[in-house]
């Protein structure tokens, strides 16, 4: 199917970051979005004031790809793991065209 090439092949596989998610004993390597999250509104002026609102950074958009088991994403006592930045999820739920899943997306905070 054409959607599976554009998410998978195109998106994912060619402009996503590679994570590790892992709990001590299993673990996985992917490739997804991570997108820091940006607020307009004044309850969060402890951030970092930019052009687009204040940004806190500890709050990210993760966008994963289908195959990836929803347990690694938000599964109690597994951490995803970029460069040397650790992170939790706050949650998470699969988007779907029809009945066919093309992707998750998730809250996660940084750890630490």
């Amino acid at each position: 199917m054409a959607a599976d090439i554009i998410i998978k092949s195109l998106l994912f596989e060619k402009y996503g970051v590679q994570l590790i998610s892992t709990d001590g004993k299993d673990k996985i390597t992917f490739r997804a979005f991570l997108q820091p999250l940006r607020y307009k509104n004044k309850i969060y002026l402890s951030g970092v004031p930019t052009e687009l609102g204040y940004d806190g950074l500890n709050k990210y958009l993760l966008l994963a790809p289908p195959e990836v088991d929803i347990k690694y994403l938000e599964g109690e006592g597994f951490t995803l793991y970029f460069d040397e930045s650790s992170f939790s999820t706050d949650h998470c739920e699969p988007v779907y065209l029809g009945r066919k899943k093309l992707y998750y997306w998730a809250i996660v905070h940084k750890e630490g």
